[in-house]
């Protein structure tokens, strides 16, 4: 199974989105959705683990037209039990029929295309017919192929075993998970799409002053606008808050950033002179655990 940036799916395709954490997933998730508004697409956002509203507020705090698009009808967000398992078990046959019911309406309705993305932590739950997810899984691929019509189903790397998660990617055909730099049981370093920025979490040291450099040159390269998103960071050592204080001084034209992190990171980058500096935005997050 290919690697696939989220941004770079189309019509046809049919993606299983792999994700670490929440975070990691919402930002891949709203890079689906904001993509298909761009390009005048009617999205589908199935929703498990996030209830309905928490996740359009997610969508419209990183600069989606939750609102408006809802009202036009263009997005609707649902819960993804219910469309999967609407008589309380799982049929893959029917739930085919009606994302072709989807599809179909989308076309009626006059829009570019369809685009869907379903949380699949449904079929972690004791459902009659699960047994059938991945029949399912593999008549989408067929499905979609040479149709305007784009999927994207969500599963947890935390969640899921090891064998549905491989089933799970022999019957997408292609992978769609954040950019990493580094990834291991201490330290997550990855893309982020949106906002554009890196996604820092764990414990980060010396030892990882080369996948950040990366990371933060790449992601500028992408956006004049840098965010980086250090919430989930339990610690950092002064050579890697170094880095991000090295960036933001060598920040020039349009370029400005924005770096999201605990007070504990936030009193490490204010001592290296990262507070204050004109084309800095610092935030401070607190986190009830």
């Amino acid at each position: 199974m290919s690697g696939t940036s989220v941004e770079d799916l189309k019509p046809g395709d049919h993606a299983c989105l792999t994700f670490s954490d929440n975070d990691e997933r919402l930002d891949i998730v709203a890079a689906f959705v904001r993509d298909g508004l761009r390009l005048g697409e009617k999205v589908l956002c199935l929703t498990e683990a996030v209830s309905q509203t928490a996740l359009a507020d997610e969508l419209a705090g990183r600069g989606l037209g939750v609102a408006s698009a809802t009202r036009s009808g263009q997005l609707q967000v649902g819960p993804s039990g219910e469309f999967f398992t609407p008589q309380g078990s799982f049929d893959p046959t029917s739930t085919i029929d009606s994302l072709q019911e989807q599809i179909d309406l989308a076309h009626r309705d006059g829009y570019g295309g369809l685009r869907v993305t379903g949380d699949m932590c449904w079929a972690l739950r004791p459902v009659n017919g699960v047994a059938g997810l991945m029949e399912y899984e593999s008549r989408l691929t067929r499905l979609l192929a040479g149709q305007n019509a784009t999927a994207a189903c969500q599963y947890d790397r935390q969640c899921f075993d090891t064998v549905t998660m491989a089933s799970a990617a022999d019957a997408h055909g292609m992978n769609v998970t954040a950019v990493t730099y580094h990834d291991d049981a201490m330290l997550r370093i990855c893309r982020q799409y949106v906002p554009t920025g890196v996604r820092v979490a764990g414990e980060i040291d010396y030892r990882a002053i080369e996948p950040l450099t990366l990371a933060l040159s790449e992601a500028l390269a992408l956006d004049d606008h840098l965010d980086v998103n250090l919430t989930r960071l339990r610690f950092m050592d002064t050579s890697t808050a170094g880095v991000i204080v090295q960036t933001a001084f060598g920040l020039t034209g349009q370029q400005t950033m924005t770096v999201r992190c605990t007070p504990i990171s936030a009193q490490v980058l204010a001592a290296l002179g990262l507070q204050g500096l004109a084309r800095v935005t610092m935030t401070t997050v607190r986190h009830d655990d």
